[in-house]
């Protein structure tokens, strides 16, 4: 077996892990009520952040919504894409939102370091939120990266 065919299993493991630990989260988030894990909790953070970028509470919330749906839209089809490197067109389905997955992620990072930058409310658990989730969309990013690697080997 090829080192290649190695590092992509790898790299089909991790989104599936990825994958498994985001959707365990989110429902972590919605059963365990309000004081718990509040390191965890996002909202916490975007009450907080929105009204430095001009957005009011709701907007915010919609903003990250819409945010969460396009990272799962691209875990996804990275996902599929992984499994299906055979196939052109899959290939270039995740070649293409790997590379949207870039911007996305670096996007969700910057936003999750907003609170460091702009010296807002840097109280323990607001911070922990940031480094947590900063690191963890900065890890998405490297994953990333490295499926747009992968593809673009690939196709060579």
């Amino acid at each position: 077996m090829k080192i290649f065919d190695v590092f992509v299993k790898a790299l089909r493991a991790i989104y599936v892990v990825i994958f498994v630990f985001s959707i365990t989260m989110i429902v972590i988030m919605h059963t365990v009520p309000a004081p718990a894990l509040a390191v965890f909790r996002i909202p916490t953070n975007l009450r907080e952040v929105g009204p430095h970028l001009g957005l009011v509470w709701p907007t915010s919330l919609d903003v990250y919504h819409v945010f969460l749906l396009l990272f799962f839209m691209v875990l996804v089809l990275n996902g599929i894409g992984l499994y299906r490197l055979r196939i052109p067109k899959w290939r270039s389905v995740c070649k293409i939102s790997s590379f949207f997955g870039l911007f996305l992620a670096w996007s969700i990072f910057m936003f999750f370091m907003l609170p460091l930058i702009l010296n807002i409310n840097l109280d323990t658990k607001n911070l922990q939120t940031s480094l947590i989730y900063s690191l963890f969309s900065f890890g998405i990013f490297v994953v990333d990266l490295l499926t747009f690697a992968v593809v673009e080997e690939k196709g060579k």
